[in-house]
């Protein structure tokens, strides 16, 4: 049963559990739930990875000139057999002009699969305006990082492009970058989430202001959105949908959850994932749900759900499903509710995760089977973490001998212990340095904080030094031995490493 309730999510894509898509917007490939299925690192992105893998194959067995003849001679064929069949005064190309536009395609890296997908969404062609514009924005697309499977993934889902001249798909790029104000690896990965390159750059900008303007956004929210954008398809429909679809959107979603204006400021960063779903259509039905399994919401558990719109999107099945496994795991119909209303990504990762941290709380930290359930109770954000990585298990480790804890599960019951295990080692192992350094300093062997996981601020006034002095301290730690030691199972540190201070 926890395997095929783990999975159901992941199988169905449509708001119904169905793989149809329910609002009238196009559909894109469905990923499975997984909030670290891309990495910071874009030539590991796994669906770039895995079809650069696909290519390179391709290519080895496409190396002949023979091979690729054959390949246009087939694709022409395809082409020609359109011309009878397209109604309207376009104007058909000679099977020279499609034999050339179809060989420099295939010269270019462009696979048949993708060529022959092109000719059929566009019932002819591939067309462009001349087989030198046509390489001229393949030219651009290069220049700015795409790989071979990242431009066979933007031509099979938007074969459109190809008929811009390159230059207007530069001054795209350009705007992106002055509005975004994202990394080249990012703009690239906002690209292929949707069709913005065969968007007017004009267009995209008076869209980008309108969506500040109207909602009153910080710059804090802008950035915000910008970055949400990398990963989330939904949240790309601020550049491409209509004024109005976002405004009924939007709006929908404001009279669903009750929030004020400056509420839906503040929130549109999580309310743009759903920009694709209907909100009476599609979340209020999960909407209604949830409090029909965990009791009414007050604020706090309404913005909870709000900031994890994931748990919006679930098939309702899943949702009764996970909650009737978590029930059981759990022992209680109270403790289940107590911990999903805490938790909404539970319900995301599934019945398989709750399992596995109960067992890892027993077989790795001590917990008896009691404790391990009243762990995930006080500390419902552990649900969704892998609690056996190793990462995890360091955090355990280090922060039971710095508190002085008997055992890691007097840790893991003890108060407020939850901030400090989702608190990366690189924050934490620079705090207990520091505060070692004071301790001879001020001869004060037992000084000490509950504020180590706490914001820069807080943990500078408990500790009482200034932020600058923390700060000069912090960046010689993280480029010390000690904390690549401590740290070899956490990724790089969120904190900017200054090359003049490390040296120092």
């Amino acid at each position: 049963m926890i395997v095929a309730l783990s999975c159901a999510w992941q199988v169905s894509s449509g708001w119904d559990g169905s793989t149809q898509r329910p609002s009238g917007v196009g559909w894109w490939p469905s990923r499975p739930v997984d909030c670290n299925r891309f990495s910071k690192n874009r030539r590991s992105w796994p669906a770039r990875q895995s079809e650069q893998q696909r290519l390179a194959v391709i290519g080895e067995s496409a190396t002949s000139s023979d091979v690729r003849g054959s390949a246009a001679q087939r694709l022409l064929q395809l082409s020609q057999q359109y011309d009878s069949q397209v109604a309207g005064d376009r104007r058909q190309l000679t099977s020279e002009e499609r034999l050339a536009r179809i060989e420099m395609l295939l010269q270019q890296g462009v696979t048949e699969e993708t060529v022959q997908h092109m000719i059929e969404r566009s019932k002819g062609g591939p067309y462009m305006q001349s087989v030198s514009e046509g390489a001229a924005m393949l030219s651009v697309l290069r220049e700015r990082g795409f790989l071979v499977a990242d431009m066979n993934l933007l031509l099979g889902s938007s074969s459109k492009i190809l008929g811009r001249p390159a230059s207007n798909v530069s001054d795209v790029f350009a705007v992106l970058d002055d509005m975004l104000q994202l990394s080249r690896p990012d703009i690239l990965r906002v690209c292929l989430q949707q069709s913005l390159l065969t968007r007017d750059s004009d267009t995209l900008r008076q869209r980008w202001d309108w969506v500040q303007a109207h909602y009153g956004l910080s710059k804090k929210a802008v950035a915000s959105l910008a970055k949400s954008m990398v990963y989330n398809r939904g949240v790309c429909g601020l550049l491409t949908y209509s004024q109005e679809t976002i405004t009924a959107r939007l709006s929908g979603l404001q009279h669903l959850f009750k929030l004020s204006d400056a509420e839906v400021s503040k929130l549109l960063p999580y309310l743009a994932e759903l920009l694709e779903a209907d909100p009476e259509r599609h979340i209020r039905p999960r909407w209604d749900l949830y409090q029909s399994l965990l009791g009414e919401f007050d604020p706090a558990d309404k913005r909870r759900f709000i900031t994890s719109p994931v748990s919006l999107q679930i098939p309702k099945p899943t949702i009764r499903d996970v909650f009737r496994g978590v029930k059981q795991l759990m022992g209680s119909t109270a403790a289940a509710q107590d911990m999903l209303r805490l938790s909404p990504k539970s319900f995301a990762c599934g019945i398989e995760r709750l399992a596995t941290n109960l067992r890892t709380l027993h077989q790795l930290y001590d917990c008896s089977s009691q404790q391990a359930q009243k762990v995930l109770v006080r500390n419902p954000l552990l649900a969704p973490l892998m609690l056996e990585a190793p990462k995890f298990q360091c955090r355990v480790a280090a922060m039971t001998e710095w508190y002085g804890h008997a055992s890691p599960a007097a840790m893991l019951l003890a108060p407020n212990c939850g901030p400090r295990l989702w608190a990366s080692m690189w924050k934490l192992g620079a705090r207990m340095a520091f505060i070692r350094r004071l301790r001879l300093e001020r001869a004060e062997p037992d000084l000490n904080t509950s504020a180590l996981a706490n914001s820069t601020e807080q943990f500078c006034r408990a500790v009482e030094v200034s932020e600058e002095e923390y700060a000069a301290f912090e960046q010689r730690w993280l480029v010390s031995p000690e904390a690549a030691e401590l740290c070899r199972h956490e990724g790089p540190p969120r904190v900017k490493i200054i090359e003049a201070l490390g040296a120092a």
